[in-house]
């Protein structure tokens, strides 16, 4: 095999790249030690200063740019790209951009203009994965589907018939998902060149090939709501936290080398999905923008520039009360996550938007135009009698409700797929006969809807036959792999079992008890029979997943080392509270925590010890001061439990909307104590 040295050059690349876009972060304890006031007074003379004069201690954050690492890897590539490395010599950088481990790129040229193939081979044949790239002269050729913790060959063939293979090795990505089988029951039926791009619910984003091997992996981002979009690219929730624990401050396009080329910030935030529209923008399953309320909103956003240029609050169309479902009492909710929409649609025929409400047991469509309501199907008990006039009245023998459901598609003929996780089985005003035990089931279901005589009767069905073991209360999905109810993609993603007990009726809130397995089924199922089943299970979180999707690795988003990446929209106002926080007692802060100011936020990282119980932590502030104006914003705090105690990681933000013509001091409240960052946030 060809290019041993491709680790070596690759390291010299990292370390030429770490270097051109790392970014320097100070501590307030280097801030206070090199501080020096206007005047030239010296340390000694600032902290004589009155303590509450704050400002002269401060230094100003600076202004990161968040994509600078990016920036310095694609100027690398292009400046090797001119080193003249022949094929059989071609320079081989895995992971260049340090989020996506399993892909790679080749740097090589040619005397003349040439096109070709890249082949990433599988352990066996049916499981190659196969690209071409353009007649280029000078190339930067990505190389995905790498084998996880692996040697995998890699053969690169031009249109003249010259080819090179090459040896790529990739390092361990360090994460358990279980074990991962894959059945295949009618290969007629499955599609080879596709992937399954599984969503895991601890928030990483990873493929399998036929045989069940991981061939893509990245966390640069949420995991709920991930689609491809039209242009070959992936979109998918930005990383940053809006509120615990999964509403995020908006998203990111991405390709499968790891590079961004966008982001979208919103300011009630996304959760759960959005849609591509015909226009191109986006329909964003978003918050309230205060978030006084959660998954009741949703919004849409121009392609373009990121504008909020239509929004709906559900909240003006029907009543918080209605129809409630008996998940509620399950799912270990909030009051504010009163619909809890957890999917969407556009059916673009009728301009209508189908939201997916898991605490009503409905999916509701609204009428875009005007923001009416269309129809609701669904369970209408527990309804009042306003809202009985926009429900179907069911038809055929073998006909069943949805409870709690998940996810909704429209088939090509207008029919309404959905996943019936099926909780109880009954309204919450008939929560004391909810199904339990061994009887509960959930179901990949097809709807036919009339909406002329307002009837509904059920077409297909998958996953009552396979009863308790097949369970999954919530997350999960289904979608159609042709437009039709004849070939459904489901992801059952959440069955919990206690096998002393033998016992699979568990919920949202009981995720984290110790001992259950935690299983995953993700199957195709064609005319009615399963084709194909990937199985993930094991006693870890990483194993249970919010949805799947297929897709080939190669596509027509194309990977674009020149692209420049762009952030569209505003994040608002962030909502806080008045504090009464007296700031002239702040202590020092201690090392080791981090405040960036990217143009759009401020944001923050850090983390500390407690004697305190994870269930009993003080809330965590990040808290600005101008004047007399003190401003509180609540912090995100992951605990877990350690040898001396508890260990909590700290997150936050606050976008500069609203900060403008003032300059504020910012101080930190976590574990009950006040601490002065010695940070200062200014526009000018």
């Amino acid at each position: 095999m060809k290019n041993k040295r491709y680790r070596e050059l690759a390291a010299i690349l990292v370390m030429m790249t770490m270097a051109a876009g790392s970014v320097t972060t100070v501590t307030a304890q280097e801030n206070t030690e090199t501080a020096v006031t206007e005047e030239g007074e010296t340390d000694a003379a600032v902290e004589a200063a009155d303590a509450s004069d704050t400002k002269s201690q401060a230094t100003a954050l600076e202004v990161t740019d968040r994509f600078a690492q990016q920036t310095a890897v694609d100027e690398a590539l292009l400046q090797e790209a001119q080193n003249g490395y022949s094929l059989e010599e071609a320079l081989i950088v895995v992971n260049p951009y340090g989020t996506s481990p399993l892909s790679a790129v080749a740097v090589f040229s040619t005397e003349e203009a040439c096109g070709g193939t890249v082949t990433v081979k599988g352990k066996s044949a049916e499981n190659d994965v196969t690209g071409t790239f353009e007649a280029e002269k000078d190339h930067i050729v990505p190389i995905y589907g790498l084998y996880n913790n692996d040697t995998t060959e890699v053969v690169i063939s031009l249109d003249d018939g010259t080819s090179a293979a090459f040896e790529v090795t990739t390092e361990d990505i360090n994460v358990d998902y279980g074990t991962i089988t894959a059945e295949m029951k009618n290969e007629a039926s499955y599609d080879y060149t596709n992937l399954t791009f599984v969503c895991s619910t601890m928030g990483s984003l990873y493929a399998v090939d036929a045989a069940g091997d991981i061939r893509f992996y990245t966390n640069m981002g949420g995991v709920l709501g991930v689609h491809q979009l039209e242009n070959g690219h992936i979109l998918m929730p930005a990383s940053y936290v809006l509120k615990p624990s999964y509403y995020k401050e908006g998203m990111i396009e991405i390709d499968l080398m790891g590079k961004i080329y966008g982001e979208y910030m919103i300011p009630g935030g996304q959760h759960h999905d959005f849609v591509e529209m015909p226009n191109g923008n986006f329909l964003v399953a978003s918050d309230s923008p205060d978030l006084s309320t959660v998954e009741d909103y949703v919004v849409e956003i121009d392609r373009q520039t990121g504008d909020v240029v239509w929004e709906l609050d559900m909240k003006d169309l029907m009543g918080t009360e209605e129809g409630q479902s008996a998940s509620m009492d399950t799912d270990g909710s909030e009051e504010s996550d009163w619909f809890h929409n957890n999917g969407l649609a556009y059916d673009a025929g009728n301009d209508l938007l189908l939201l997916s409400a898991r605490h009503k047991d409905a999916i509701v469509a609204v009428n875009m135009e005007d923001k009416s309501l269309a129809w609701i199907l669904g369970d209408p008990t527990g309804w009042g009698e306003d809202y009985q006039s926009y429900f179907f009245n069911p038809e055929g023998e073998d006909f069943e409700w949805f409870y709690a459901q998940h996810n909704v598609s429209i088939l090509d003929n207008g029919d309404i797929a959905l996943f019936d996780n099926g909780t109880a089985k009954v309204k919450r005003v008939d929560a004391d006969n909810r199904v339990s035990g061994g009887d509960v089931y959930s179901r990949a279901v097809v709807y036919h809807i009339d909406t002329e005589n307002m009837t509904v009767s059920q077409v297909t069905e998958y996953g009552k036959e396979r009863g308790a073991d097949w369970y999954a209360d919530w997350i999960s999905g289904v979608v159609s792999l042709d437009g039709t109810q004849d070939h459904l993609w489901i992801t059952a993603g959440s069955h919990l079992h206690n096998d002393e007990e033998n016992r699979s009726d568990y919920y949202p809130k009981d995720m984290f008890v110790p001992g259950l397995t935690k299983t995953t089924h993700i199957d195709q199922v064609d005319n009615g029979e399963l084709s194909f089943e990937l199985t993930i299970s094991g006693d870890t979180y990483n194993a249970l997943t919010f949805r799947s999707f297929r897709m080939p690795l190669y596509t027509e988003g194309k990977y674009d080392v020149a692209a420049v990446p762009e952030v569209y929209g505003s994040l608002g106002e962030t909502s806080y509270e008045e504090s009464d926080a007296d700031v002239s007692s702040a202590e020092a802060l201690p090392d080791g925590w981090n405040f960036v100011l990217d143009g759009s936020k401020i944001s923050l990282t850090g983390s500390y010890q407690t004697e305190a119980a994870a269930d009993d932590l003080a809330p965590g502030k990040l808290i600005l001061v101008s004047g007399d104006s003190r401003r509180a914003y609540n912090l995100t705090q992951s605990a877990a439990a350690g040898d001396n105690g508890t260990n909590v990681t700290v997150k936050g933000w606050t976008s500069v909307d609203g900060l403008e013509g003032q300059d504020w001091d910012i101080y930190l409240e976590v574990d009950g104590t006040l601490y002065n960052s010695g940070y200062k946030y200014s526009q000018s």
